[in-house]
């Protein structure tokens, strides 16, 4: 009997690697949301693919290199790696453009409403550890509909038009009048 290799690659995922990676990231993310100055100079980063500008960034909000395995950058979007116990090795989070859609395009606006949305989503996970193992087995068994309950159920703004489950995460997806670009959050195990 043949597996299907992307169920198998949902079921990595556990609870404790779902809350460490979004404790790490929401100081970032509430950053991003409250400091225009700071959300325009990470866009600058982004869109520059200035690696060095982002580190620097993201240690004024207590990321150091030490807290996570890589960062890096495409030019429409960034992605931020840490180290996960095995099978997982990575666990990433990050937010972009669909590749192949622009180049060098990332919104400060849309960026930060993204931000803004998607807190209470990761806060409720990072602090009520039942509603994080109910996330983990929607994506472990591949039920989208009980996933996207769960997050609009935290994500109040009309603008998220779709949830999936993506390699052992969650894939949302904005849409915001200021971009003519879809901005996708993301939650996955890296390396795929």
């Amino acid at each position: 009997m043949k597996t299907n290799p992307v169920k198998e690659t949902n079921r990595l995922v556990t609870v404790p690697v779902l809350r460490k990676t979004l404790a790490a990231m929401i100081p970032f993310y509430r950053r991003i949301a409250t400091d225009p100055a700071y959300a325009a100079a990470w866009t600058r980063g982004v869109r520059r693919a200035d690696l060095d500008a982002l580190i620097r960034l993201f240690r004024q909000v207590g990321l150091s290199e030490r807290r996570y395995a890589s960062l890096s950058t495409n030019g429409i979007g960034y992605f931020v790696d840490f180290n996960a116990p095995k099978p997982i090795v990575l666990y990433s989070n990050g937010t972009t453009i669909r590749p192949g859609t622009t180049q060098f395009y990332f919104n400060t606006k849309v960026h930060r409403a993204v931000a803004k949305a998607i807190l209470p989503f990761y806060q409720e996970i990072v602090t009520n550890r039942p509603f994080a193992c109910i996330v983990v087995r929607a994506i472990r068994s591949g039920n989208r509909g009980l996933l996207d309950r769960l997050v609009r159920s935290m994500i109040k703004t009309p603008h998220l038009r779709s949830v999936s489950i993506e390699s052992s995460g969650i894939r949302c997806s904005f849409k915001y009048a200021a971009s003519p670009f879809r901005l996708d959050n993301l939650i996955f195990v890296g390396g795929f």
